[in-house]
């Protein structure tokens, strides 16, 4: 989705994911419900036939959804988030890593104020945050998370920009280097989205 600048199917797949949240993973709404939650709406268009398009993609681009018509209304089902179009099985949380994404981007307006760039690198955060801290080295996240150098560096700077991010820095020693000294960088993700773990540690 990054790669092809898709940032509706992003959105849409989220919010289904926020609304489809218990079995049979799916729900059934009018077009225009979602795109009124995805501020697409205008006086001249409901934005029914935009939401329309992006589930085909979600449904047969990238097999994260399965739609079926009931009526005049399309029930959408969560698939397996791989891509794989296997069915949707929700993690057990014991070896089976997980994102927590807080209501937080929705209520607070973050979805429709954060850039591509920067809600793709949130998510990756977030999986990288039950630790206080967490390396991203730009020049890793094509092979990591499949997302071009740029657009983490792109990312991670508007994160910080909006407070949403902190970085710090360590040296190591690296005696093939010119300098022998490398700096290295380490982030920290802040409030609204601290996970859980990391909220109860600053608690008064």
């Amino acid at each position: 989705m990054v790669r092809a600048h898709d940032e509706r199917a992003l959105d849409l797949f989220l919010l289904h994911r926020l609304t489809a949240s218990h079995a049979d993973w799916d729900t059934t709404h009018e077009a225009m419900v979602w795109a009124r939650a995805l501020g697409l709406t205008t006086p001249q268009d409901t934005g029914a036939a935009a939401v329309s398009k992006v589930w085909v993609k979600l449904d047969r681009k990238y097999r994260l959804v399965e739609r079926e018509r009931r009526g005049r209304l399309a029930t959408v089902t969560s698939l397996l988030e791989d891509g794989s179009g296997d069915p949707y099985i929700p993690p057990k949380g014991v070896g089976d890593s997980y994102i927590r994404l807080p209501f937080a981007y929705w209520a607070d307006g973050w979805y429709r104020t954060l850039r591509l760039p920067g809600k793709a690198v949130l998510l990756i955060a977030l999986s990288l945050s039950r630790k206080p801290a967490f390396k991203l080295p730009t020049e890793r996240a094509p092979k990591w998370y499949g997302i071009s150098a740029d657009t983490a560096e792109r990312g991670l700077r508007e994160l910080q920009d909006r407070k949403l991010l902190s970085r710090g820095h360590s040296l190591r020693e690296d005696w093939l280097s010119g300098t022998v000294t490398t700096r290295e960088y380490h982030y920290s993700v802040l409030d609204p989205f601290l996970p859980p773990a990391a909220l109860k540690s600053v608690a008064p």
